[in-house]
């Protein structure tokens, strides 16, 4: 068996990278005062590159993952909207504002956060698709971030993935340590992944 090969079977089950590189104890749980939710296609969660795993497990209990996309089984919004704190839908269309200081000022909270997992044009069917999400307003992160995620290439740089989405936003809503601890443990996964795709298995990780 090549190391290629071994790399994609030998992974651990939580964290899915190479078990040479597992990130878990890097993994460290935090507890938040926004509920964020996140509407992932079915087919998102089967690969190893998707970030919305990871927000759900360094957040647990506060962020939730709702599946769409499911053969025979129609995607309802009326989990999410139950849930508990003032709505917003993470979305930069033509009406959202942008979350910053001032916004927060006029908006203390409590939140729930909304996040659809996926390209732009993903995010914009879910939005749009969903009449219950018409009357929740959108709002769209700070101007100025430039994305780290290295796993997939994305268009634009100010394209961020969804856990770089939640970071950002959170800290916002929760302040800057939350959003600092959740992007120490992306570099920290980004890298790991990085490392165990280039086959070098003599390594060993460092950060």
């Amino acid at each position: 068996m090549s190391q290629r090969r071994a790399g994609h079977v030998n992974r651990c089950t939580n964290c899915r990278v190479n078990n040479h590189f597992c990130v878990c104890s890097f993994l460290s749980p935090m507890k938040i005062h926004t509920n964020v939710s996140l509407i992932v296609h079915v087919s998102e969660l089967k690969l190893t590159s998707n970030t919305a795993q990871f927000v759900e497990k360094i957040l647990p209990g506060d962020a939730q993952i709702f599946i769409r996309g499911k053969v025979n089984e129609v995607f309802s919004p009326d989990p999410i909207l139950e849930r508990s704190g003032s709505p917003l839908f993470l979305f930069p269309d033509e009406d959202s504002v942008e979350l910053d200081e001032t916004f927060l000022k006029n908006h203390p909270g409590p939140h729930h956060i909304i996040i659809p997992d996926g390209n732009w044009n993903q995010a914009k069917k879910v939005f749009k698709r969903e009449e219950k999400f018409k009357n929740i307003p959108t709002v769209k992160l700070p101007a100025g971030i430039v994305g780290e995620y290295k796993l997939r290439k994305a268009p634009q740089p100010d394209w961020v993935s969804t856990y770089e989405a939640v970071a950002y936003a959170l800290g916002v809503l929760e302040g800057r340590n939350v959003q600092e601890h959740m992007l120490n443990f992306f570099r920290i996964w980004v890298q790991a992944t990085l490392n165990s795709r280039s086959g070098n298995f003599s390594s060993v990780l460092k950060y």
